[in-house]
């Protein structure tokens, strides 16, 4: 209930300002776009304000089948087909588009600025989907971390390209903050002009509806963006975990085999190829296990059938390699070959594994030192911080503004202090709570040392763990509406 003054005992200044608040609290009269009669419907299709007098009221609603549209007639007003029945109930049509478009305008006055708080909601909850972007990214840089502390040297260039994917993402959240800020300044500008739809006006329905198509269309541009550039960067993603599960492959065979090679500080995995053929001189090729370290070639063989155990049969110095060489054939295998001063060694298989033989011997002539001891580039990545804080402060902000100035003020503090009155609630009961706990807990000591009779104790007890399921029932019911309600409210 409202209370107001009697006018008759204040004077004229309060008067003034009695009458000033009377009329801003008072809905501004609007005028039919057909007459001047005062509008209290609203056409959504035409964006007319209409009197009593310009609308027409039916029970029965028609489906038109042809053009996908309801009208008030057995015959459609837009293509001239038969409709049929739809369905029963007071429906109000415009004179001027026939369409059944037609709110209340009052009552669609107080829900525009919810529905605007909703469509701004949610355009920042798509923009949130780029956490997932910084999620894959930091799991990738934590695998590639480890691998490396690892001394796996394999795919030199997988730090610049986990660089490059971030600067990427880097570049496109700030993207995003500009969107947000710019979108967000637009609609504060929008809705200064008409007061933030404080005062009820229907005049200022159209430019609430503008707002809404604002939003509209910045949601479908963000969602435009958005799927184009995830599938670019999921195109690195894919791209660089290929290289990544290759290095984790040979992490796991590392964990197989490092126990085979000898402590050196100064020696540093470089690769593994599993079962690749290698002749030896004149012999017969056979399968081994190469494993390429920054001094050594190791040439291990897989023994036994059910437990197979792997066996190092040679170890080749890398100093003692001349006369690299990588041969492609047509008609027959592909090989590479090197010899040393007493022997010559020829492996064959696919051309890409034996490409990459070459690569290696370059990392190890360019790379190995600068990966080895100057490992800043994996290091800078793992502890950078790649976050969309600026991104949800920004959010946060320009929600919590608009929920301050556009959502109704005292249906906000009502909730406000219903969500308060919970916390203060929860306190009581939780206090509650932990004196029955103390409770148990010395009646359950009392009766371990038996200084009296359990028959009492028994009773109290099962009265106390009752209480306490009741709170705890409680608590969790108190706890599960504020949850509810800070999610409603993004709190």
């Amino acid at each position: 209930m409202h209370y107001f003054p009697d006018i008759t005992s204040i004077n004229k200044t309060e008067l003034s300002i009695f009458t000033k608040y009377w009329v801003l609290c008072l809905p501004a009269i609007s005028s039919c776009s057909f007459c001047s009669g005062p509008a209290q419907y609203y056409c959504k299709s035409c964006k007319r304000k209409l009197c009593t007098e310009h609308i027409h009221i039916s029970n029965t609603v028609y489906f038109c089948s042809t053009c996908e549209t309801e009208s008030l007639d057995s015959k459609c007003q837009k293509c001239g087909s038969a409709t049929e029945f739809s369905r029963n109930e007071p429906t109000n049509s415009c004179e001027w588009c026939k369409s059944i478009d037609v709110e209340d305008g009052l009552l669609y006055h107080q829900q525009l600025p919810h529905l605007i708080f909703s469509s701004f909601t949610l355009l920042n909850k798509k923009l949130a989907q780029v956490w997932d972007l910084t999620q894959k990214y930091l799991e990738i840089v934590k695998n590639v971390f480890e691998m490396r502390k690892a001394k796996i040297m394999l795919f030199g260039d997988v730090e610049d390209e986990i660089t490059l994917l971030r600067s990427k993402i880097s570049i496109f959240i700030d993207q995003l903050v500009k969107f947000e800020n710019d979108t967000f300044a637009m609609v504060d500008e929008k809705l200064r002009a008409i007061g933030y739809m404080r005062f009820t006006n229907v005049d200022n329905i159209e430019r609430g509806e503008e707002i809404l198509n604002l939003l509209k269309s910045r949601l479908d541009l963000l969602d435009t963006t958005i799927k184009s550039k995830f599938n670019e960067m999921n195109e690195d993603f894919q791209t660089l975990n290929q290289k990544v599960d290759f290095l984790g492959f040979q992490f796991r065979l590392l964990s197989k085999i490092h126990h085979l090679l000898p402590e050196d500080k100064e020696e540093h995995l470089i690769s593994i190829l599993p079962r690749i053929w290698l002749k030896k001189n004149s012999k017969l090729p056979k399968k081994y296990l190469v494993v390429l370290t920054s001094k050594n070639l190791y040439l291990l063989r897989e023994k036994g059938l059910f437990d197979v155990k792997l066996k190092t049969k040679e170890t080749i110095s890398l100093s003692y390699i001349i006369n690299k060489q990588y041969i492609s054939r047509l008609l027959s295998r592909n090989m590479f070959r090197f010899k040393t001063r007493l022997d010559s060694y020829s492996f064959l298989g696919r051309r890409e594994s034996l490409e990459q033989f070459m690569i290696y011997f370059e990392i190890i002539e360019n790379y190995i030192d600068y990966s080895i001891h100057k490992s800043s580039i994996i290091e800078d990545l793992k502890y950078y911080s790649l976050t969309i804080n600026e991104l949800k402060t920004n959010i946060q902000r320009n929600v919590s503004h608009l929920r301050a100035y556009l959502l109704n003020k005292r249906e906000l503090k009502r909730e406000l202090y219903w969500r308060e009155g919970q916390d203060a609630r929860f306190k009581k009961l939780f206090e509650q709570l932990l004196a029955v706990e103390r409770k148990i807990h010395r009646l359950n000591e009392t009766r371990r040392h038996g200084s009296r009779g359990t028959r009492g104790i028994d009773g109290l007890l099962r009265k106390l763990t009752s209480e306490h399921h009741r709170l705890k029932r409680h608590l969790d019911d108190i706890q599960r509406k504020s949850e509810e309600f800070d999610n409603m409210w993004e709190l």
